[in-house]
């Protein structure tokens, strides 16, 4: 279908570019590590950072996107194109004085959010505790332009245009990166990343004005809060804050209870969450980007049978990246850590203190990915409720979990604990969706699974064998690094090399579009 032809090439151009902004993301945490560590400074930066990057996904990208792109492409399906850029700039307007505010609380109110974020342990150590509240205020402004920056995506995705905004994160890393060079010049190295991380947010949303420009729009101060457009994302927005705050609640209740774990618990959660997330940037947030539009317009003109033939297509080719991808973090997952953050402050037991969560979190790779492209099915149909309802006992396994897994696990416990809760979130609501509107075609993407284990299966076997060959894996950390890269692309290549061999329909799906492509 030429619909998820068009799905599948700006996938692949917001996946390249994605990948490309997780590789300068690598560079960023890997001169974090080098600077801190997982010391007490890098528990109190990550804490500082976590904390407006919660409100962001809460008030920002996530929320504003899947509430502003249903009604602004309702402007565009009819043709409005005045009252379209009329609705944008009543949003935009009213968007600068509410995150405004917020980041002006934040940074007033600093001391006590914290504490929220904080264990008992964390707040006795009052060097650490002040650290944190520093640089918490330096970084709240954050907020206020990377929501700026989610806003105008929303507007840019519409009009299929991904470039720009897919880009922008690049910027913040860049930026990171530069000012830690500087570090010397502050009080402590985290000050000098704290500012980058604001300079990052203000590029993000100046990388995307030529393109929007471009497209049409002209500034204009437009206060009108009863507009019907803004009435009308209000409506779809508050759920959907709700529900994005209830996952930022399993947030901050994994940091809760890292922070009373060993030092460093919650750096080391916080890093091996970066290494999985490469992946579902990479692709998984890719494709669930480029799926939105064409679900918000199957939905919008009824085509319910091509809306779920979609929603299958996205989870086939999902889980053809993610299987094998949990298969091989699981397996190279302290090399991985190892060749990337072992050096400068970050030492062996760094490493050993990372590979542990990421363990649990490579399990729930797959259904974090599926999760994304079931609730933009939702929300296509103005759905926001039902992924909140399925949120709220989401949280209650969570943090379940957390208490169960606190003493075994260590700091693996919050990853598990997030994993299985994603798992949860994904088949019921896969369960509501198909009894709500008829079978999804699951059976074909089971079918295409086995498939795609098969193969993972030949892959991991591939990937043990290599990294532990003896001579391989050893000498020098250049040595090391290429052969985890050897490992990787010839482990790749096997369950490629195996999907073709199985006939894997999405495999062919995705070399026809990159031929096309080059093609062209």
């Amino acid at each position: 279908m030429s619909e998820h032809r068009s799905v599948l090439k700006s996938t692949s151009t917001i996946s390249t570019l994605t990948i490309l902004s997780r590789i300068f993301g690598y560079v960023r945490d890997s001169r974090i590590n080098y600077l801190l560590g997982t010391g007490p400074l890098a528990d109190a930066y990550t804490i500082a950072f976590r904390i407006p990057n919660t409100l962001r996904r809460l008030v920002g990208e996530g929320a504003i996107s899947a509430a502003f792109i249903p009604v602004f492409s309702g402007y565009l399906k009819e043709d409005k194109r005045k009252e379209a850029w009329e609705f944008v700039n009543a949003m935009v307007s009213a968007a600068m004085v509410f995150v405004t505010i917020l980041a002006l609380l934040g940074i007033v109110f600093s001391p006590q959010i914290v504490g929220l974020f904080a264990s008992e342990k964390f707040e006795a150590n009052p060097d650490k505790f002040a650290a944190t509240v520093l640089l918490n205020r330096i970084m709240f402004p954050y907020i206020a332009f990377v929501s700026l920056s989610a806003l105008f995506m929303g507007v840019l995705n519409s009009f299929n245009r991904f470039a720009s905004s897919a880009f922008a994160p690049v910027l913040l890393n860049l930026s990171v990166v530069t000012l830690s060079f500087f570090s010397g010049f502050f009080a402590n190295p985290a000050m000098a990343l704290a500012i980058g991380v604001v300079i990052g947010g203000v590029l993000q949303v100046a990388i995307q004005i030529p393109s929007l420009v471009r497209n049409g729009w002209r500034f204009r101060w437009l206060w009108n809060l009863a507009h019907p457009g803004v009435r009308r994302v209000a409506a779809l927005l508050g759920p959907r804050i709700f529900g994005i705050g209830i996952v930022q609640i399993e947030v901050l209740v994994g940091i809760r209870f890292a922070t009373a774990m060993v030092e460093g618990s919650a750096a080391a959660i916080s890093t091996a969450d970066r290494v999985m997330e490469l992946v579902l940037g990479g692709y998984a947030i890719a494709l669930s980007t480029a799926v939105l539009p064409l679900l918000a317009l199957q939905s919008r003109e009824n085509r319910i049978s091509e809306m779920k033939n979609t929603i299958s297509f996205a989870l086939r080719l999902v889980l053809f990246i993610t299987l094998p991808a949990t298969v091989g973090l699981v397996l190279l997952r302290e090399p991985i850590i190892e060749v990337l953050f072992q050096h400068g402050k970050f030492d062996s037991a760094s490493t050993a203190l990372t590979a542990w969560p990421l363990l649990f979190f490579a399990i729930g790779l797959s259904a974090f990915s599926m999760m994304k492209i079931i609730v933009q099915a939702f929300y296509a149909l103005h759905d926001t409720w039902t992924p909140v309802a399925v949120a709220v006992c989401s949280l209650v396994l969570n943090i379940g979990l957390n208490f169960l897994f606190f003493r075994p696990l260590q700091n693996g416990g919050p990853a598990l604990a997030t994993s299985l809760a994603a798992f949860f979130d994904t088949v019921v609501l896969l369960m509501i969706f198909r009894k709500r509107h008829g079978r999804l075609g699951l059976s074909a993407v089971l079918s295409s699974c086995l498939k795609f284990v098969a193969a993972s299966v030949v892959m991991g076997a591939v990937a043990y064998f290599m990294i532990h060959y003896p001579g391989v894996y050893a000498g020098a950390k250049l040595h090391r690094a290429l052969a985890l890269g050897a490992t990787i692309a010839i482990a790749a290549g096997s369950y490629f090399a195996t999907a073709r061999l199985l006939r894997v329909q999405e495999l062919q799906e995705m070399g026809g579009i990159f031929a096309r492509r080059s093609e062209s």
